[in-house]
């Protein structure tokens, strides 16, 4: 054997230990969200009866059946308007500047970046008897008196479409970069109009954005909890309410558990389901290439039809030119860029409300307010409990970071750097926390956590919060760590550097910013967390979401509105490091090619 081919074996028997690096992340989602998940399956048959008399229920009260196809039904119908509503904004990044499609990339993630208890509280703001839209329609005679705009599924579908909204964004644009625009033009040039080009072109090639965007948004939707809870009133209840009403007022823990594994398995069926359509084939191709296909032939069907249709009712009379009756486009470019920019504004601009409110000097909900003052934020920093709640979120939100930064980074290095059998159901079962509707886990670990003492403890919610902050930080340091090249680290070894040695002194420092973006995401995770924090927090580990939901849903008075705007502030200097992270991560990797070149 060669002395390169010694050096060779040498290094793949050390690296031979990094799938080590992935157990801590392991153990605690075995133990904090794997055994939880089991737990209230085998409590869902009685056991140790093994019965299967809560499906039986599930399946036979009309009741249930009825709020799980309205549950359902409200999906779909949210992701459908969230379809119709993102695709221009994809469109309009895809076709804007570098500078532009930044501005557009941060507008749109900007209210991801914000509470979710602040999204929604600001339609009430909005909605209410008091609020922008009555007032604002009174103000120009429109109506006489107040419309019932909240409280009623209108307000749900427009809380609900203006969360999702960015999760249906990204994983399109996402898709559409990847589409080589010269196809086209290329269509242009050829005779074909902007809608035969979006019809035949842009938008079979944007089907796996669009799959994949319906997919996530629909999912999330299924398990949604708190703007339905909030906006929805008595008569909007679904699901997942219905769920929680079994657990925290009926006590009924076995239907409850049985009603959230059939929440579950629905949701894991449309990930199989959306797997299988990506997998290939006998025919080499997969059931979406076959999707894709299939609309093509029909689109060039309809083409054919519209062209004898034309060729029939249209260009009878010979005398007249075939230009005088060439179609202009129905829509073009400017009038996208207009839907987009229009429907980005109604995105971004409802946050915009909280400010002046929180400013109001009346002591109920009135937009805009009658007077100024401060008093809503002196009641905010004077009360301890407003700050002290505020403190425990700061407390648990700092070591879920730490934690759930250390042991994904971790993670994320035995995913990227080794292979190892079964390292593709390792990933799947690490970044499941995100799938599962956190109700789901909510109901889990709160009957975990009453075992051993640990409801109303900070050390169940670092715990719980670490099991949903891994997986983000995992997505953005394996796809850091993918993007740095490997030559580096291993021309430090040529170079007399130990394996340990070349990675702290060349690849960390190039994965620093990855890291800091997926602990700022992890810091978010935990800090905005509700639905975990309603069932576990307590009274004695109450944190700033679960203060502002007893708020909202108990008394709505402005002091929500002042902590609003601080979260909103908060999220605003979280962007802004965000930005400054990804700078420095594109400076890095452009002085990485460099290097190499």
């Amino acid at each position: 054997m060669s002395i390169s081919n010694l050096k060779d074996s040498n290094s793949r028997k050390k690296w031979s230990l990094l799938p080590l690096l992935v157990l801590p992340s392991f153990v605690l989602l075995l133990a904090v969200f794997i055994v939880p998940l089991f737990q209230i399956l085998f409590l869902s048959f009685d056991q140790p009866e093994w019965k299967l008399d809560n499906y039986q229920r599930i399946f036979e009260d009309d009741i249930q059946i009825k709020l799980l196809g309205r549950t359902l039904a409200l999906s779909i119908k949210v992701t459908a308007l969230c379809l119709l509503l993102g695709y221009p904004i994809a469109y309009a990044m895809l076709r804007s500047s570098e500078v532009m499609k930044r501005v557009i990339a941060l507008l749109v993630i900007l209210p991801l970046w914000t509470s979710l208890l602040v999204r929604t509280y600001v339609w009430i703001v909005i909605l209410g008897r008091k609020g922008l839209v009555n007032e604002s329609l009174i103000g120009l005679g429109l109506i006489d008196t107040p419309m019932a705009l909240l409280y009623n599924r209108f307000s749900v579908y427009i809380g609900m479409v203006h969360i999702m909204l960015p999760f249906m964004v990204l994983p399109l644009y996402a898709v559409m970069q990847r589409i080589d625009l010269r196809l086209v033009s290329a269509s242009w040039s050829l005779g074909a109009s902007r809608l035969k080009s979006f019809y035949l072109i842009l938008l079979p090639l944007s089907f796996p954005g669009v799959l994949a965007g319906s997919l996530l948004v629909f999912i999330l939707s299924i398990g949604f909890f708190v703007t339905p809870a909030i906006l929805g009133g008595l008569s909007e209840i679904t699901y997942v309410m219905l769920i929680e009403t079994y657990i925290n007022k009926l006590f009924n823990w076995p239907l409850a558990s049985a009603m959230s594994i059939v929440l579950l398995i629905a949701t894991l069926a449309l990930v199989v389901g959306y797997n299988k359509m990506l997998s290939t084939g006998p025919g080499g191709l997969s059931f979406l290439g076959r999707l894709i296909v299939l609309t093509l032939r029909l689109g060039s069907a309809v083409e054919r039809t519209i062209n004898k249709a034309k060729e029939k009712f249209v260009w009878t009379d010979k005398r007249i030119p075939v230009k005088a009756y060439a179609r202009k486009p129905i829509w073009r470019p400017s009038v996208v860029f207009v839907a987009a920019w229009l429907i980005i504004f109604l995105l971004d601009f409802p946050l915009t409300i909280i400010f002046p409110l929180s400013f109001s000097d009346a002591i109920f909900l009135q937009f805009p307010p009658p007077d100024y003052s401060f008093r809503w934020y002196e009641k905010y920093f004077s009360r301890a409990d407003w700050t002290g709640p505020t403190i425990t979120s700061f407390q648990v939100a700092a070591i879920t970071m730490v934690v759930a930064t250390l042991i994904g980074t971790l993670a994320s290095i035995a995913i990227v750097r080794s292979e190892f059998p079964g390292k593709r159901i390792v990933l799947g079962l690490l970044l499941s926390p995100i799938i599962v509707p956190t109700i789901i886990l909510a109901i889990a670990l709160y009957y975990l956590f009453a075992r051993y003492g640990l409801i109303g403890s900070k050390l169940g919610l670092v715990l719980a919060h670490t099991v949903l902050a891994v997986p983000y930080v995992i997505v953005v340091v394996s796809a850091g760590l993918e993007r740095i090249d490997f030559s580096l680290e291993q021309a430090a070894w040529t170079l007399g550097a130990g394996k340990i040695k070349a990675f702290v002194k060349v690849t960390l420092p190039l994965m620093r910013p990855a890291v800091l973006t997926g602990a700022l995401f992890s810091f978010l995770a935990s800090f905005d967390e509700v639905v975990i924090a309603i069932f576990i927090s307590g009274t004695s580990a109450i944190t700033l979401p679960k203060k502002m939901w007893d708020g909202i849903r108990e008394e709505i008075e402005p002091t929500i509105a002042a902590v609003a705007a601080l979260l909103i502030a908060l999220s605003l200097v979280l962007v802004f490091i965000a930005e400054v992270l990804r700078r420095r991560s594109q400076v890095v990797v452009k002085a990485d090619d460099t290097l190499i070149g």
